[in-house]
């Protein structure tokens, strides 16, 4: 039972993974499950997530069709959050004695809105969409001792986080007609840290990882009409943080081929609060200097994220497990944003076909809680209680 049913972290991983608007720009983890294996693995997932997340209304007016100030109509209506894809994969071995690496690749964060004419027509920007990427390459062992009746694990390591950040502007920064873009991207080095303790006997385990923040200096181009002579583009630049987190899980059989399981997660969200992008030096003066009005302004508060569930071995090739999962929404309400409580619901299960070969699939759906924002030039947005639905598999193989 052991064996099979401590599978099933993975399953509640995948099921929740990327949960729409959930913990700030948070979207998917380093898999480090097979950490605590043996042999040499290779996992794989993708997950697809679908947010339904649209403004309600704009300084008090309904969302919809309105008259452009430069005449005609515009569809204000768009559905700010557009769908998206998390994709994760794991290799792991045993290198000598008690050792084991695993590399990984992971998405940690990501945001893609459409804003649409609601900004421009409200007067709360000129920002019509925006996107950030993210990928984590990394390499992580852990060391195991024999403590009691179990082991106990030591991990740490390495990861590179390249991040990349795409924004269309409607008016081009303030100019009378014509767009803008900024288009910046980077990336840095971060560490990872973490203990564990595993009784596979009775499906046991605790572990307590700590996920370092990462520097970055995010450098592209920023294009608008209004620059005349260097419309085509401005060599720019941003600094920026992503956050630390520490997350602590607990799984632990309670009953014959019964597990119950759980986790708290906490994210240094408040590191981001305004990114002022900047022209290099040299470019619009001798030395650097910010544009005006071109920043990423999240103020963000921490996150917190706890999740609980269940699962259940039904025969010798198949498992299932039901979690819920709580994230308080990073929005502090002070600024324009969309990252409200979220309350997510998730079913998998698992197929093992061999002792080499499982797939696993998970469901998701969430809720997402209705907030009002009051953007810093006192422009009031407000979010009405939307939802999102999310679907992943993942294959696991053993050699």
């Amino acid at each position: 039972m052991a064996n099979n049913v401590l599978k099933l972290t993975v399953l509640a991983l995948l099921a929740t993974v990327g949960t729409a608007n959930a913990g700030g720009y948070s979207r998917g983890a380093a898999n480090l499950d097979p950490l605590f294996d043996g042999g040499t693995s290779l996992s794989t997932s993708m997950t697809f997530v679908a947010p339904s997340r649209g403004y309600e209304s704009v300084n008090g007016v309904a969302t919809g069709v309105r008259p452009t100030p430069l005449g005609g109509t515009a569809d204000t209506s768009a559905k700010f959050s557009d769908s998206y894809v998390v994709f994760g994969a794991t290799v792991a071995l045993d290198v000598v004695n008690n050792m084991r690496c695993a590399t990984t690749v992971a998405q940690p964060y990501g945001a893609d809105a459409d804003y649409g004419w609601s900004q421009i027509l409200s007067g709360a920007g000129t920002t019509t969409s925006s996107s950030l990427s993210s990928v984590e390459l990394g390499a992580t062992c852990s060391y195991a001792l024999k403590v009691g009746p179990g082991s106990l694990y030591f991990l740490g390591g390495l990861f590179n986080e390249s991040v990349e950040y795409n924004e269309a502007r409607g008016f081009g920064f303030g100019s009378a007609l014509g767009g803008g873009d900024v288009s910046l991207e980077g990336s840095g080095y971060g560490y990872r840290i973490g203990t564990a303790y595993t009784i596979p006997e009775y499906a046991v385990k605790a572990s307590l990882i700590y996920r370092s923040g990462v520097n970055h200096r995010l450098e592209g181009l920023t294009r608008n009409p209004a620059f005349g002579p260097l419309a085509a583009g401005v060599a720019s630049f941003a600094e920026a943080t992503t956050p630390q987190s520490v997350k602590l899980s607990l799984q632990s059989g309670v009953a014959p081929n019964w597990l119950v399981f759980g986790s708290v997660e906490w994210t240094d969200w408040s590191k981001v609060q305004q990114i002022q992008v900047f022209a290099e030096s040299g470019v619009l003066a001798p030395i650097a200097v910010p544009l005006a009005g071109v920043s990423v302004d999240a103020f963000f508060r921490d996150g917190l994220t706890v999740s609980g569930g269940v699962g259940h071995k039904f025969s010798e090739k198949v498992s299932g497990l039901v979690s819920v999962t709580w994230d308080r929404g990073t929005s502090k309400g002070k600024n324009v944003s969309a990252f409200s409580d979220t309350l997510t619901l998730a079913a998998g299960g698992s197929y093992d076909f061999s002792e080499q070969i499982s797939l696993r699939g998970g469901l998701a759906y969430s809720s997402l809680r209705s907030i009002t924002a009051t953007g810093l030039d006192g422009v009031v947005e407000k979010f009405g209680t939307d939802h999102a639905i999310a679907g992943g598999v993942s294959l696991v193989g053993k050699f």
